[in-house]
């Protein structure tokens, strides 16, 4: 079975599109075969990064994820390769709308897993569309007073729109971002491991140049520098990850 991983946050600039782009790197790291990546926020930044601007201008919306939303093209219709191998992209659209009963049609490609890259408005339907096709949750957070802020309308969506309707999706943390050596982001981050315990990752993703980089380059930090301090912390993410989905599973079937 294919895993589908969706990156949610209520927050702009917690790293959530450049931890899609990166998880992909690890998991192609870690022998999957084909990573699929999802860009549903309209900013397209993801969309941006792998294709280029000028390329994401000219798309239609029949040859971007919105067709898939709206079911007038299934995935493998649209579904385009990236300068990295086994690493595909479907595309946003600029002005990507969301139907509120929405489900990706995501037949005709057949990944081992798929990540899900969304908007930071959680009120947008593109979330929910997105995690009704998910397996798995994830949400950033970068440690400061506003990140933590928005940690309790994650929840809410969760318990709403997630978990009620689609009995299968796995939360499977609060992953902290975008972290300096500062004593803001130390209290926030022992704020966060106090209130929400084992649901915060053990791995923290701190905040590295060569990420920014990797970005420009339009690949992951894993395959930009495989042997950077950052693409070893984006293995520990994904390793921590597939342990946390391991142990639900098991959870579940217990």
């Amino acid at each position: 079975m294919s895993l589908t991983v969706s990156l949610i946050a209520r927050k702009g600039g917690s790293a959530k599109t450049t931890t899609a782009l990166n998880l992909a790197g690890a998991a192609l790291n870690d022998d999957a075969g084909t990573v699929l990546l999802i860009d549903m926020d309209s900013q397209a930044s993801l969309s941006k990064a792998l294709l280029g601007s000028d390329v994401v201008k000219q798309l239609r919306p029949d040859q971007t994820v919105q067709a898939v939303a709206d079911r007038s093209r299934a995935a493998g219709d649209v579904v385009r390769e990236t300068r990295v191998p086994g690493l595909l992209l479907l595309p946003s659209y600029p002005d990507l709308r969301v139907a509120p009963d929405a489900v990706l049609n995501l037949s005709g490609v057949d990944p081992t897993v798929t990540i899900i890259d969304t908007c930071p408005d959680i009120r947008d339907s593109a979330i929910r569309c997105a995690l009704l096709s998910s397996h798995v949750a994830v949400s950033p957070v970068v440690p400061e007073a506003w990140g933590l802020q928005s940690v309790p309308e994650v929840q809410q969506l969760l318990m709403g729109t997630g978990i009620i309707s689609n009995d299968r999706l796995i939360f499977a943390g609060w992953l902290i971002s975008m972290v300096q050596r500062s004593g803001m982001h130390t209290v926030c981050e022992h704020t966060m491991r106090r209130l929400h315990g084992q649901t915060v990752f053990d791995t923290v993703v701190p905040h590295a140049v060569m990420f920014k980089e990797a970005c420009a380059a339009g690949v992951p930090v894993t395959h930009h520098a495989p042997k950077s301090a950052a693409a070893k912390v984006t293995r520990a993410v994904y390793g921590e990850l597939c342990q946390r989905i391991q142990r639900a599973l098991e959870r579940g079937a217990a």
